[in-house]
């Protein structure tokens, strides 16, 4: 696992190309992906090692052998399925009139809905700062301040994956009160979340495994 020194000084870059758009690494187009062994060596530290290996597989060749790239990867595949999920959710509280849901769920799918957009803004500034992160590696620095500020942009993007990871667990805490049979809106909702529940995990997993190297 790559513990080199461009590590510890990766927002050099954030702080001078604010404005500027990062380059990105993309998934690979050309079929099933091999995964690489650095990706793999990571997704075995997180909490569901298949999951991670079959999402982030795709983004092997782009990654190489960067933490922050591989941090983007993976926050950049959590915020897809939470922009999904916000969308299905959404349309289920809209239909609540048209599907007889009971009051109870379809005030449960409207707040949960407004939390996972809660959750999808958090992972929005998590995606857009471990790019800048990533242009970062490629910079160079001995300033003992870039170390404090790399340490500050990571502790930051970890709160935010972690406050998404809380908006996804409350989703699901406001169909407590649905009666058995009252509509089935708690099991639609839940098949939207709990894979969006298990990406945030691996996300964040890989986000406190980078944390530790710096």
């Amino acid at each position: 696992m790559a513990r080199s020194l461009s590590l510890l000084l990766l927002l050099v870059a954030c702080f001078l190309v604010a404005g500027a758009t990062a380059a990105r690494p993309a998934p690979s187009t050309s079929g099933a992906a091999a995964i690489s062994s650095f990706v793999r060596s990571w997704c075995a530290g997180t909490k569901y090692p298949a999951l991670c290996d079959a999402t982030l597989a795709p983004y092997s060749a782009a990654v190489g052998a960067s933490p922050a790239k591989l941090a983007w990867a993976a926050l950049t595949v959590t915020l897809s399925a939470a922009r999904n999920a916000t969308s299905a959710v959404r349309s289920i509280a809209a239909r609540s009139s048209s599907s007889h849901l009971p009051p109870v769920a379809a005030e449960a799918a409207g707040d949960c809905a407004s939390e996972l957009g809660d959750g999808v803004d958090a992972l929005r500034r998590c995606v857009d700062a471990m790019a800048r992160v990533a242009v970062g590696e490629e910079s160079s620095s001995t300033a003992a301040a870039a170390r404090r500020k790399v340490r500050f942009e990571v502790d930051n993007v970890r709160t935010w994956a972690s406050a998404a990871l809380t908006d996804d667990n409350m989703c699901m805490e406001g169909f407590k009160g649905e009666a058995a049979g009252g509509g089935g809106a708690r099991e639609a909702v839940r098949g939207h979340i709990m894979g969006l529940l298990h990406l945030t995990a691996n996300a964040l997993g890989i986000l406190n495994a980078m944390a530790k190297q710096i």
